[in-house]
């Protein structure tokens, strides 16, 4: 603490975080032990029980010290304050407030930091394991459905005139972070924001976008700065891996109340297409050199995907005939339940669900249920179309 005769610059210095092999030694009690945050509370049931783990995702100010003067440090602690305090809302729906104690997850702090200057001593075997352990595991604090991902992209901006500080969003780690948490976080006001923009205020909801394929995403990088340029392979292998496990191996994808439109829809549904494919002089088909590599990885037919949602999106008819027209006759083969609950689907959006379903041969063959209640615009008409196209493929109709 420092008192407030202190001088400007004093201030500045105290406010300067230490690596966490000085800290811990400093502070110990500043850690929480993993049964400790295990015992925090969590948030409710409707919410998945989220847990009281804050992962913090910032830009660096130098390659020694990611926030030297603790501007960062400073708006960060604002932000957890101001969310533990207010609710937030958006039409009928409103938000809990984040937790009163939660377990916070800052690199430089959390990880232990190898020697960036030439007088700092090397950190040890140990530390050294634990810190590369660490790295291939990075992606889990941001990704994971159960933390909260607070991204301070405006931090640091009195000095990003200078030239001396690249911004949030033209750096490779945050670049990587943004978009892997928003692959499988709920958004719903059962339980509190999980996705927060601290540069467009704690009190905006966050818009989820579609999740980039790894193609687009290795694509994205390729503009970034990296500190350390074997950074960019790293990264781009966690988030292959979190798309591999949390979208192409899923059985549940529900992206819900993401103010996706149309465009949205589209843009998700044509990477469950196969890969284009290339044609030899004997005309038998074979995969394009690009289309080998992983590199263009894309999410593949999510063939264990059995739960989908898009509800309380405003795709309207446009977003479903965008849905429809990617279904393929191997897409989604174990697809069990598809929801489109408020997504003004229109008798037009209901037609087109039943022209997929007279395909031949059989799209969706596993299809038991579609979910079309809440606000879809829907006359007898258009429930009729559809009511014919499921009766003769034995699926309900919920609405």
């Amino acid at each position: 603490r420092v008192c407030d005769t202190a001088q400007p610059a004093d201030r500045r210095r105290a406010l300067t975080l230490p690596r966490r092999q000085e800290l811990e030694v400093l502070e110990p009690s500043a850690y929480y032990s993993a049964e400790e945050v295990k015992a925090l509370p969590r948030g409710p049931r409707n919410a998945g029980f989220p847990m009281a783990v804050l992962a913090v995702s910032h830009s660096w100010e130098s390659e020694e010290h990611p926030d030297p003067h603790g501007r960062t440090l400073l708006m960060l602690a604002d932000a957890i304050t101001t969310a533990q305090a207010i609710q937030v809302s958006k039409g009928p729906y409103t938000w809990q407030t984040l937790p009163s104690r939660v377990a916070v997850f800052f690199d430089f702090c959390s990880l232990f930091q190898p020697p960036r200057a030439k007088e700092e001593p090397p950190i040890g075997e140990g530390p050294t394991m634990a810190l590369r352990a660490a790295l291939t595991r990075m992606q889990v604090w941001y990704a994971h459905q159960l933390t909260t991902c607070f991204f301070v992209t405006d931090g640091n901006t009195e000095t990003a005139n200078d030239g001396s500080h690249t911004p949030y969003h033209e750096r490779g780690w945050p670049t990587f972070e943004y978009h892997v948490s928003a692959i499988g976080k709920a958004i719903t006001s059962s339980g509190w924001p999980q996705l927060v923009d601290v540069g467009l205020g704690v009190d905006t909801l966050f818009e989820r976008g579609v999740p980039l394929t790894p193609a687009a995403l290795e694509h994205l990088l390729e503009s970034k700065r990296f500190t350390d340029g074997t950074d960019h392979g790293l990264v781009l292998s966690l988030y292959k891996k979190t798309v591999q496990c949390m979208i192409i191996g899923a059985s549940r994808l529900i992206y819900s109340s993401c103010e996706w439109g149309p465009d949205e829809v589209r843009a998700f549904a044509a990477a469950w297409q196969p890969p284009p494919r290339e044609r030899t002089s004997s005309d038998a088909p074979r995969a394009s050199p690009e289309v080998c590599g992983v590199s263009t990885l894309r999410f593949s037919l999510c063939d264990r995907l059995e739960h989908f949602s898009l509800a309380t999106n405003p795709i309207g008819p446009s977003g479903v005939a965008a849905f429809c027209e990617n279904i393929g006759p191997g897409t989604l083969p174990r697809l069990k339940f598809l929801n489109f609950f408020n997504n003004q689907v229109g008798d037009d959006g209901l037609r087109c669900i039943a022209e997929l379903l007279r395909r031949t041969p059989p799209h969706l063959p596993m299809l038991k249920t579609i979910r079309i209640t809440g606000k879809n615009d829907t006359t007898p008409d258009g429930k009729h179309a559809l009511e014919e196209a499921c009766r003769s493929r034995g699926i309900k109709i919920e609405g």
